[in-house]
């Protein structure tokens, strides 16, 4: 089978939820129910940002439920040699995400999907800091001009995360311009001074 296709303002992106519904079946079959939270590329695709080939999730896997998994995958032509279309390799980098933090995307009788929200998916990003990541989060803080460095670096404290004001700033520097950045600095030298 070919993997479902979507077409939003001409980007095309995968029907996650053909997947997810095929994947449904297939733990109802065997009666086993699995929770997922939802983080990287698929949270940027449900928020109308890049595309994903695969998502990052957060669950309890074990042998049948990686075995399910590949043949969604395979059934889809989405799976590559090293990775399945759906992993929990996240989790090797990142503790898993508190409930406050995420809301609900599928829930059907043998599955229940999650994804973090925007924030949250902020300091996941902050704190990998690949380059991707940070183009994401430049991308996300473009089309919410609410969002603000103090303000961002307040809730992802209270969310747990441990960010340096440094990474926020080049991520908003992304987002801004240089020129940006400096008017930044001038208007809060002396807040900024307690971050440092």
């Amino acid at each position: 089978m070919e993997p479902p296709v979507k077409q939003s303002d001409n980007n095309s992106f995968i029907d996650f939820d053909v997947l997810f519904a095929r994947l449904n079946e297939l733990l109802a079959i065997k009666n086993i129910t699995l929770d997922i939270i939802c983080t990287g590329g698929y949270v940027m695709q449900m928020n109308g940002y890049r595309a994903t080939a695969d998502i990052d999730a957060f669950y309890q896997s074990d042998e049948t439920i990686n075995n399910l998994i590949k043949i969604v995958g395979d059934e889809f032509g989405l799976n590559t040699p090293n990775d399945l279309w759906l992993n929990n390799s996240v989790a090797n980098m990142n503790p898993l995400p508190p409930d406050a933090y995420c809301e609900i995307v599928r829930q059907s009788s043998h599955l229940l999907v999650k994804k973090v929200n925007l924030i949250y998916l902020i300091g996941m990003k902050l704190y990998s800091a690949r380059g991707q990541d940070m183009k994401d989060i430049a991308d996300i803080l473009k089309d919410n001009a609410t969002i603000q460095p103090f303000e961002l670096i307040s809730e992802l404290n209270l969310m747990g995360f441990d960010i340096d004001i440094s990474l926020i700033l080049d991520a908003f520097e992304g987002a801004y311009g240089m020129d940006w950045l400096k008017d930044f600095y001038l208007k809060n030298e002396a807040k900024l001074l307690d971050y440092f």
